[in-house]
């Protein structure tokens, strides 16, 4: 995770407040409104949530190294955009594609299972998702503290992991907990598209909402991985439901 730079408002707060105050003189048409400008100001949602959606797509279909050129395929056949209803169900494709070895840190430490399996159930996030991210993340290191600062297994920055109440980032059941709720924000944000929520994940809202046409190659690439790294855990889970 680079940092987290909170998005700027829709609304203008000097202007909203006179607006507000005018408008409070005439109480008696006050409410409706309020409510209809508030109706007007819902499709710019969508409309940024899809121009979101198609810059991020457009980065990560051009002009490609040949490093990344073998993710392609498979990042472009993830869903874009979900209904708000379908979002909690919402996976990563999983069309066969190369994949790298996943973390035996992950695979073999059963208490990170436990939590993971706990963060899951309360925030309602793919428990696959959650240690995809911890393997891009930190390689399942509950010790990393990236050059930027980010801390922990989900590599929290001090502020966000103040802001969401964690003492100390280095224990792992405090970072999960405290990255999936993140995650669990940023979907809903997001309305559930995971390439707008692995992108703020890693780059920050502000960055993302403010300037997304500079979408760093940092950013494209981890996106990738994340999601090569969620192929190889489902893989992994199903060889061993097999067996």
């Amino acid at each position: 995770m680079i940092g987290k730079i909170e998005p700027k408002p829709i609304f203008d707060s000097n202007t909203a407040t006179s607006t507000v105050s005018s408008l409070t003189s005439k109480s008696a048409g006050f409410q409706s409104i309020l409510e209809e400008r508030l109706e007007v100001s819902r499709p710019l949602e969508r409309m940024m949530l899809e121009f979101l959606s198609r810059t991020i797509e457009t980065f990560l279909s051009i002009n490609p190294s040949e490093e990344d050129a073998h993710f392609l395929t498979s990042l472009l056949s993830l869903n874009i955009s979900v209904p708000s209803s379908q979002k909690n169900n919402q996976s990563f494709s999983t069309n066969s594609q190369p994949v790298e070895e996943a973390s035996k840190n992950l695979q073999e430490n059963q208490d990170f299972e436990h939590i993971v399996g706990k963060a899951s159930r309360k925030y309602d996030v793919d428990p696959v998702l959650i240690k995809a991210v911890i393997e891009t993340e930190s390689s399942g290191n509950p010790h990393a503290v990236s050059p930027a600062g980010a801390q922990g297994l989900m590599q929290l920055m001090p502020r966000t992991a103040s802001e969401l109440g964690v003492d100390n980032p280095f224990d792992p059941a405090q970072n999960i907990m405290a990255g999936t709720q993140y995650l669990r924000q940023l979907l809903d944000r997001y309305q559930g598209d995971l390439r707008l929520t692995l992108a703020a994940y890693n780059w920050g809202m502000g960055n993302l909402e403010k300037r997304p046409e500079a979408l760093p190659k940092e950013t494209q690439r981890y996106i990738m991985k994340v999601e090569n790294h969620y192929r190889a855990f489902l893989k992994t889970a199903r060889n061993s439901a097999v067996i």
